[in-house]
């Protein structure tokens, strides 16, 4: 039948997800999820893709945080994610905190104004385009509070969603002047600088990096000029990897889409990370 068929691939197992106002959403604790591919989805205690619970500690635990390039998907397994590939190289235990369609601003609402700081090193994994996003809001995505009955019930409502963003598009950033642009960024720049600033004082490590689209990486589209004046203007250190990418060889295969990384993709960028991370930790 069509449910099992849907099932088969992976539809009705769904990662559930919490509301908060202050970090907007991300998912609930204590989950093991197997998605598509087969891919295991393991959070724990903390709503970390983590292999163990954590405890109150921070001594020897590294937080990735981000959007869904962090995450990593539901085609990747935790133990295939950059995170714990740069983890286990810096003899860290790696947790990761990215949660889909995040922003600055909801990183920063978790770390910095609710002080969620259970590690020791923290890094930060922001494409250009996190820096429009403003605060992330979990109404009006495809991602679900309460566990579907049916597997073909996850596609029906993917669907309504798809039909409900055409009637009602997102912020049409070709709106907005430069005024109003540049702005949209400095806000973000600014939390970034918080929360770095915060993480510092505590006597925390944190590494940002800011991460590149296929095109860019391909070398058909350059830097996003207004955000590295803003990053330079709040004084961020930022490790920006386009450069390391764009000696990759067989580009493609690194990446699922634009911006989202296959298996071999996360394996590539967990080993140049962890090497960035490596002259942070032990500077």
């Amino acid at each position: 039948t069509l449910e099992k068929l849907a099932s088969h691939y992976g539809l009705g197992n769904v990662v559930l997800y919490q509301s908060n106002p202050i970090y907007g959403y991300r998912p609930k604790p204590n989950q093991s999820v197997v998605r598509f591919h087969q891919s295991k989805i393991e959070l724990n205690n903390l709503s970390l893709r983590a292999s163990q619970a954590w405890d109150d500690n921070p001594k020897g635990k590294i937080l990735f945080l981000g959007d869904s390039v962090t995450y990593g998907g539901s085609y990747v397994s935790n133990e295939d994610l950059f995170s714990h590939q740069a983890g286990k190289r810096l003899g860290l235990e790696p947790g990761n905190a990215g949660v889909n369609a995040w922003g600055v601003l909801n990183v920063h609402g978790l770390v910095k104004e609710l002080d969620f700081t259970p590690a020791e090193v923290y890094v930060s994994t922001f494409p250009e385009g996190d820096f429009y996003r403003g605060l992330t809001r979990l109404g009006g995505l495809p991602y679900w509070t309460i566990q579907p009955k049916y597997a073909l019930e996850e596609l029906f409502y993917y669907g309504l969603t798809q039909i409900n963003l055409k009637k009602t598009p997102g912020l049409d950033y070709g709106t907005l002047n430069q005024h109003e642009i540049k702005r949209l960024v400095d806000i973000a720049a600014w939390h970034l600088k918080d929360m770095d600033s915060y993480l510092k004082a505590k006597g925390y490590k944190h590494v940002i990096f800011i991460t590149p689209s296929r095109t860019q990486a391909l070398g058909k589209a350059g830097l996003d000029p207004i955000l590295a004046q803003s990053l330079k203007d709040h004084g961020l250190e930022v490790v920006y990897l386009l450069d390391e990418v764009k000696k990759q060889d067989h580009i493609p295969s690194l990446y699922h889409d634009e911006i989202h990384l296959t298996k071999e993709g996360h394996a590539v960028w967990g080993e140049l990370m962890g090497r960035h991370i490596r002259n942070t930790v032990t500077s």
